[in-house]
């Protein structure tokens, strides 16, 4: 949980954002003139996904393009190689071609040294191009914004942004000017590292620059800040990047409505839904898959369904996703029949169910008890050479507990290691619940020490299930040793574990004394 400085110092951050904006796009007064903009993103290997995936990076660097003076130093292993095992296929043969190039005389073009790096970049051989970038300096080769914009992508890719911004100021201490290829890159990076205010501040960079961002660039920010939850933010983005002449894509109404959608706004989702169609945007199997997944959520069921029928309608095929989607919303809303006929149509037009498919299912049959059903779906899926995960085996166990067949849960969870299957914490907590509901206390006891030998770390959500269990055994002596250790390892008591100390406290004096002399239980609160 944040401290309260902490949320007053992201409440100030995010703040700041529409701040920015408003001042930026006062300076925007053109359309884009990059109209080569998607060649070159693919020549270079710059790959945008629509979903804009995550790159994993903990450090946080100050973005700062006006006054860096120190040459960026490209991350080094073996000689300048960096270590990425997937990306080395090759790297010996890209060597030696690059060996030979620089070594002619003349030496090849610009173009030609980025067309070979670009074809690299397009294996997704990434350390292998900043290995590469790293020789050119040591030999002398001078980079140019072509070079430098597919070095800035493949440090993206690899989750060092802080030298993709170093890069950005060599490229202005060099007096290379950055295009919207170089900042929709960057921004693109910050972006998924959730660096969202230096992201903005380098889209403010681009109107100094006199860079003008593309759809892409505004996609960026208008996905970001909807899965922040800012969708205020994002639809002024959306509302701007229309004013100055620049058309959204698919990609911009998805991210948009899939922001509404989130937050269950679902008159505001379909109106941007409206609003697509009416530009002769045509809505992708995405687009209505983001819709079936906001009415479902809104428990707006038949929303949701007509949906269905309307894709038919325009001949949209619906994929795995919007079939678990639908799938999903009708188990929630307790309609396990239409949801079990929605399977059967989903395998009679060729889709294919997945794991998550078959977890869908199961968690719907097991939660109303149909247990003989459930088991039954479960060899079917592995009729069809699906094995069963850990999260399908946890929903069983659940379900077989719920139902009160103690002997089936543990049978099923003594299997997981006869299948080589490892199970997870969750499946420790269901375990132990369960016991501990059946009264076999020294059962949940042992299994929860074993948990540990096992290499399981118990979590909070551990501690809280036995803890309640103790006490509804009536043996609140080992509740308390147990939240002696759990406070210990600085986990807290939910709000069901501490109500139940509250109830107690008036009638078991092991509890009363507790609540009166332990310091521990005012750590909890």
């Amino acid at each position: 949980m944040l401290s309260s400085s902490d949320s007053k110092e992201v409440r100030n951050k995010q703040s700041e954002i529409p701040q920015i904006f408003n001042l930026t796009m006062m300076m925007f007064t053109r359309k884009s003139a990059f109209r080569g903009f998607q060649q070159q993103q693919v020549e270079m290997g710059i790959l945008l996904p629509p979903d804009f995936p995550s790159f994993l990076f903990s450090n946080h660097h100050h973005l700062n393009t006006s006054t860096c003076t120190k040459k960026p130093s490209l991350p080094q292993n073996n000689g300048g190689f960096v270590s990425n095992n997937s990306n080395d296929i090759g790297i010996d043969d890209a060597m030696a071609s690059f060996y030979r190039m620089i070594h002619m005389n003349p030496r090849p073009s610009f173009v030609e040294l980025g067309k070979f790096l670009g074809s690299i970049a397009k294996k997704k051989q990434y350390s292998t191009v900043v290995s590469l970038c790293n020789q050119m300096d040591l030999f002398g080769v001078a980079h140019n914004d072509y070079t430098l914009n597919i070095l800035i992508n493949s440090l993206c890719r690899l989750s060092h942004i802080h030298f993709a911004v170093s890069v950005l100021s060599k490229m202005f201490k060099l007096g290379i000017q950055p295009d919207s290829v170089t900042f929709t890159t960057l921004i693109n990076g910050l972006c998924n590292e959730g660096r969202i205010k230096e992201a903005v501040e380098l889209f403010n960079e681009m109107a100094v620059r006199d860079a003008m961002p593309n759809t892409v660039t505004f996609t960026i920010l208008v996905d970001v800040l909807c899965k922040k939850g800012m969708v205020s933010e994002a639809r002024c983005v959306f509302e701007t990047m229309t004013e100055k002449g620049v058309e959204p894509n698919i990609y911009t109404y998805n991210a948009l409505m899939n922001g509404y959608c989130l937050r269950l706004e679902m008159n505001e989702a379909s109106k941007v839904f409206e609003i697509m169609v009416g530009k002769g945007c045509a809505p992708s199997v995405h687009s209505y898959s983001i819709l079936i997944n906001g009415y479902c959520k809104s428990r707006r069921i038949d929303e949701a369904k007509a949906l269905l029928t309307q894709m038919s309608e325009k001949e949209l095929i619906p994929n795995t996703v919007t079939y678990n989607t639908l799938m999903q919303g009708l188990c929630h809303a307790s309609s396990l029949l239409e949801a079990q006929e929605l399977f059967k149509k989903m395998c009679s037009s060729g889709m294919l169910p997945n794991l998550r498919t078959y977890s869908i299912l199961l968690d719907g049959l097991c939660k109303h008890g149909h247990l003989e059903e459930a088991l039954k779906l479960l060899t079917s899926m592995q009729e069809r050479k699906l094995e069963p995960d850990i999260v399908l085996y946890n929903i069983l166990i659940q379900g077989m507990f719920i139902a009160g067949k103690l002997e089936v849960a543990k049978e099923l969870f003594s299997k997981l290691f006869a299948n080589g299957i490892r199970p997870s914490v969750r499946t420790y907590n269901i375990m132990i619940k369960g016991l501990l509901k059946e009264g076999l206390s020294d059962e949940a006891y042992k299994l929860f020490r074993k948990m540990e030998d096992d290499g399981f770390l118990p979590d909070s959500c551990s501690y809280n299930v036995i803890i309640q269990g103790f006490l509804q055994n009536q043996d609140p002596s080992t509740a308390i040793q147990l939240i002696d250790e759990m406070v210990g390892r600085r986990f807290s008591a939910d709000s069901s574990t501490f109500k139940m100390l509250l109830d107690l406290e008036s009638h078991d004096e092991i509890i009363s004394r507790f609540m009166r002399e332990s310091s521990q239980i005012r750590k909890m609160k």
